[in-house]
């Protein structure tokens, strides 16, 4: 079964690019004259095909779907809250320790800023106490 109108005709030589970057190699077409792409690695072929009467979307294999849900979503641009849900928390402890410094407050109570000498106030990415309050449970604000 076919995944019908999932890519952009547009988006077809980014698709090609994206497929050659995870290993695909690009190889000749078949006869089909509604096939518009074919990409082969390791014995799995990829199929892009396109209907006569479409000009929008084309269309791929179920089996395929996943990597042009994965080449979408590569696609979008990711905001700056994208970018910190997608922190680890080691990730968020430095951002954090910088945003803070930058604002010239400390949000958290530090309990080792002696231990930490290059810490100024306590705001720094290597004291211990980020990362125990990004772990603690979240208080609730009224």
């Amino acid at each position: 079964m076919a995944m019908r109108n999932i890519l952009h005709i547009s988006k077809l030589q980014e698709f090609e690019d994206f497929l050659e970057t995870k290993g695909y190699m690009i190889v000749a077409t078949s006869k089909n004259p509604f096939e518009v792409l074919r990409a082969q690695k390791d014995g799995d072929t990829v199929i892009v095909y396109q209907k006569k009467d479409t000009k929008e979307h084309l269309s791929t294999m179920d089996k395929d779907y996943h990597l042009v849900r994965e080449f979408i979503k590569r696609q979008r641009v990711q905001t700056n809250a994208d970018r910190i849900r997608s922190m680890t928390d080691e990730e968020l402890v430095e951002f954090l320790a910088k945003t803070v410094w930058r604002m010239g407050e400390n949000i958290f109570s530090c309990k080792n800023s002696s231990l930490y000498p290059e810490c100024l106030d306590g705001m720094c990415e290597k004291c211990p106490c980020y990362l125990d309050w990004l772990k603690s449970p979240a208080e609730r604000g009224e």
